[in-house]
């Protein structure tokens, strides 16, 4: 699927919750950092995939913000690493509609950022922004 296929499929996610619309960067516009926390779900099955959602601290901010119904001030590392693990979670699933996947979902969970970039080719990156904010919705064609 193409980046700006990948980026509907978030917005329609974030759009309805947050109000927050994803389009493509252009690579090089973005680019993971120390502070991007990262969040990953697998499905297993005979067509194997891993959905991740990596996002920057203010993304991360928005994103629990949002979700929580609460001030960016008054969130915790686990409140933002819920949102994450929510958002992987609902853009898995719409993701495997999308691509005609019959397989359960498996527990979404965090994951060091570093899981992207050990360049083993197994990852899809499509890098995204609304606004200020980054994002790569990341897919796997194996249990990662």
């Amino acid at each position: 699927m193409r980046t700006s296929d990948m980026a509907k499929i978030v917005s329609r996610v974030t759009e309805p919750v947050l109000g927050v619309t994803f389009v493509p960067a252009a690579v090089g516009d973005v680019a993971i950092g120390p502070t991007w926390k990262t969040a990953a779900l697998p499905i297993d099955g005979s067509t194997p995939l891993t959905v991740a959602v990596s996002a920057d601290e203010a993304c991360a901010r928005i994103l629990g913000s949002g979700m929580f119904a609460t001030p960016e001030g008054s969130l915790d590392e686990e409140m933002m690493a819920d949102a994450l693990c929510e958002l992987v979670n609902m853009t898995a699933g719409l993701l495997k509609s999308a691509l005609h996947v019959d397989q359960p979902l498996g527990l979404p969970s965090m994951r060091q950022t570093e899981l992207l970039s050990k360049g083993d080719d197994a990852w899809s990156q499509h890098y995204m922004r609304a606004g200020e904010l980054n994002l790569i919705l990341a897919v796997a064609t194996r249990i990662c």
